[in-house]
């Protein structure tokens, strides 16, 4: 009965800091992967738009560095709301979409 005891509690401490460090990891992870999206944005952002959010960029990467991660997660989303291509709004005159092509009439065989 005593082994089996031992055996449970040195389980527990063999998967406890692993258990811990999966969890911290994934909130850093966030950090590190909307800091790689900020990044990436800025270089397509105009100057206009990185003063505007410089300041949230700052402080997403302080917060994030202090390991208050869903805060400083919080503040890189919004700049790259701001800043990323894909949240400007696209004008009329832009548009992708292609005019429909007209087909030849196809010729019906005699009935």
């Amino acid at each position: 009965m005593k082994v089996r005891h031992v055996l449970i509690a040195t389980a527990a401490l063999a998967v406890g800091p692993a258990i811990a460090q999966d969890t911290a990891p994934q909130a850093s992870g966030d950090c590190a992967t909307l800091q790689a999206q900020v990044d990436q944005a800025a270089t397509t952002a105009s100057s206009e738009q990185m003063s505007t959010v410089q300041a949230a960029i700052d402080e997403g990467k302080k917060l994030c560095a202090e390991g208050r991660a869903e805060e400083g997660a919080a503040k890189l989303q919004e700049a790259i709301s701001v800043i990323s291509p894909t949240s400007q709004p696209t004008m009329p005159s832009q548009s992708t979409e292609q005019p429909p092509t007209e087909q030849p009439p196809t010729e019906q065989p005699p009935q």
